[in-house]
């Protein structure tokens, strides 16, 4: 037996010592001075690589160009680059979800099957499987990779306590309770100038927000065969109420509000709640004194139904087809989605898609440090048990779905349509993307 355990002992340190080697073999310097172009979404994954662009450089020896835009002229700059068939761009930020299909049917996306699956050009410790199932099927087309997840998100309910406890409203358990809520807000003198709600207005952006509103009133996208059922009464429940909550408590021009106009207001105490995105915690939690007066969790259920159904998905970061640098920009896509870097861009609020670091002590150290961090994480952790990536009917045309989603609740709480009526109508467009 004796014997036995020092075989077993010496072949495990024998491995160890192997997997060591190997991961200290691999060559890093491969493309020493070459330099990557990367488009981005303004995103706190972004800023941060941006920041770190030099640990890159130290490593490997190549250098990264980074621009960075907010999403509708990043979508902008990204299409007129890749139509073009342009080499400039070699890495670039994507939402397979929406644009997937049709940007993998257009021929942007690299395959990174065959460099995943060389030893030549992924590092033996990178472990593929680290990842979450979903996240990984999320980055595959076709039986082909063609990204790798950088984040884990979705729109979370964020209220300020402060301001709810002056003017003595209970914190919303239900749906149904936010129209109460507002309502006592708007009649309270000691909320001040802050505004009672705000939410994406901007039709493009609306699909997103208003999502979990239609599922928890028992909604749904599309029905049992396939159709749109926007027009549905629980669906029309949902959007009516998303659309009100904006006409009778949000700001003035918020047709024209996005996230980066709700995070203001919310980050400087003049908002008292609002249904946003998880991945703007860190944006948040920036400005003095949020760490201490907001609360954060998933929008409350339906009271009525029991449903509580989140919109959950994570930004990919993709190597374009046209790059001439493509072994290099998979060496990129591995440094900044590695176990490692994930956990030093959870201190950035970017919650992390592999399991080890999700699960692991740095993540959980700074989780632990204050409360709202805590919930916020427990929050993650409940829409990616819950949640779904569906916020338009099945069709291959996301865009132009979520824009007429987001253009059917505008229209009603601009007061150019009553709920029913535009819903219906919205259906009946849908139908014709089919």
């Amino acid at each position: 037996m004796r014997n036995a355990l020092t075989v077993l002992a010496s072949a495990a340190a024998l491995l160890l010592s192997s997997g060591t080697a190997m991961a200290q073999a691999f060559n890093w310097k491969k493309h020493d001075g070459q330099t990557l172009n990367l488009l981005l979404n303004n995103h706190p994954w972004s800023q941060a690589i941006k920041d770190m662009s030099g640990d890159f450089a130290a490593k490997t020896g190549i250098r990264l160009r980074v621009e960075i835009f907010n999403e509708e002229q990043f979508r902008a700059r990204l299409n007129t680059m890749m139509q073009a068939k342009s080499s400039d761009v070699d890495v670039f930020m994507s939402l397979k979800f929406r644009e997937g299909a049709i940007y993998d049917q257009a021929g942007w996306y690299a395959n990174l099957t065959p460099l995943l699956n060389s030893s030549a050009s992924t590092a033996p410790d990178f472990n593929f499987n680290d990842f979450g199932e979903g996240l990984r099927n999320a980055e595959t087309i076709g039986g082909k990779l063609v990204g790798l997840p950088i984040n884990l998100e979705g729109p979370l309910f964020y209220w300020n306590k402060s301001i709810f406890q002056k003017c003595n409203v209970a914190e919303p358990m239900f749906l149904e309770d936010l129209p109460e809520a507002a309502a006592k807000l708007k009649a309270c003198p000691a909320k001040g100038d802050a505004v009672v709600w705000a939410a994406r207005g901007i039709r493009g952006a609306i699909s997103y927000a208003v999502s979990s509103f239609i599922y928890n009133s028992g909604g749904n996208f599309s029905g049992s065969d396939g159709k749109p059922s926007l027009c549905s009464a629980n669906s029309v429940k949902g959007a009516e109420l998303y659309a009100n909550m904006l006409k009778d408590y949000g700001p003035p021009g918020a047709a024209n509000h996005t996230f980066t106009q709700v995070i203001e207001m919310l980050g400087q105490g003049k908002l008292a709640m609002t249904h946003e995105s998880s991945n703007e915690f860190a944006n948040i939690m920036k400005f003095p004194g949020r760490d201490q007066d907001i609360g954060v969790k998933v929008l409350p259920k339906g009271k009525a139904t029991g449903i509580s159904k989140p919109i959950v998905f994570g930004w990919g970061v993709s190597v374009s087809n046209f790059s001439t640098k493509k072994d290099a920009a998979w060496y990129f896509l591995q440094w900044a989605t590695s176990a490692e870097m994930e956990a030093r861009l959870v201190k950035n609020g970017v919650a992390p898609p592999r399991t080890s670091v999700f699960n692991g002590p740095d993540f959980k150290t700074w989780t632990t440090e204050l409360p709202i961090r805590q919930s916020w994480a427990n929050s993650l952790i409940e829409i990616s048990k819950t949640g779904t990536a569906i916020s338009y009917p099945p069709t291959s045309r996301v865009v132009e779905a979520r824009e007429l989603v987001g253009g059917g609740i505008q229209k009603i709480f601009l007061g150019q349509g009553n709920a029913k009526d535009t819903m219906c109508q919205v259906d009946v467009e849908l139908a014709k993307l089919q």
